[in-house]
């Protein structure tokens, strides 16, 4: 399953304004990704801009890959304090698994009711059911971010995504090129679906982008994680 998710406002989750900046890039890696799979015999469901609701999310049942294209945040003790109001903090504050996610359809916009905010917050990824699910990739800002707690590790996406099931999850540590994302992630499930291992492949990703791009920020951000 392939997630490509646009936004309308959401200043709170760290962007300038008031607008979430689309990610041109990611349809072409969506497209992309599909063309790799399919021409494998896999068979592959897409979900860009506004499919990507959240209700449609938490109805995700054991792919055996989820590739998640869309902004991810984190907010540290400094945001939750400047940037949310006081009946949000105090729950924010106590729980840091709700101060990380990724933003989906409809994410920053006033909800009204019961509706479901447009936000997958690490706390709700934990409850997504990937027992059988061997890849996660979080093709998104800052995904492997969390809070360090003493003796149990990082509080955050990549931690509710393997307790939630997935074998194996590929974040980013801060924010990422759109494009060098694409050509990275592309690279990497080419090498991977045509046979080599699946932390080869991926290192053999980064080493392709580091050759056209020496900074690390182009190719160091993503890091893979599990089994």
């Amino acid at each position: 399953m392939i997630v490509n998710a646009g936004g309308k406002r959401a200043s709170r989750y760290g962007f300038q304004g008031e607008e979430i900046p689309m990610l041109p890039a990611t349809k072409k890696e969506v497209d992309l990704l599909n063309e790799v799979l399919t021409a494998k015999a896999w068979k592959t469901s897409s979900f860009t801009l506004l499919d990507v609701t959240e209700e449609n999310f938490k109805k995700i049942n054991n792919p055996q890959i989820l590739h998640i294209a869309t902004h991810g945040f984190f907010l540290n003790d400094v945001d939750v304090n400047d940037d949310l109001e006081s009946n949000e903090e105090s729950q924010l504050a106590k729980n840091p698994l709700f101060r990380s996610g990724i933003l989906l359809a409809g994410a920053g916009l006033q909800q009204t009711g019961m509706q479901e905010d447009g936000v997958l917050t690490a706390y709700e990824a934990m409850n997504l059911t990937l027992d059988n699910t061997e890849l996660v990739s979080l093709s998104a800002c800052e995904t492997g971010l969390g809070d360090v707690r003493n003796g149990e590790g990082v509080y955050g996406l990549q931690r509710s995504f393997l307790v939630a099931g997935a074998r194996t999850v590929i974040m980013s540590l801060w924010q990422v090129d759109d494009e060098a994302t694409q050509e990275l992630m592309s690279t990497f499930y080419t090498q991977w679906i045509n046979g080599m291992d699946k932390f080869q492949a991926f290192r053999a990703a980064q080493l392709a982008i580091k050759e056209k791009h020496k900074l690390p920020y182009y190719w160091g951000a993503f890091v893979m994680i599990g089994n």
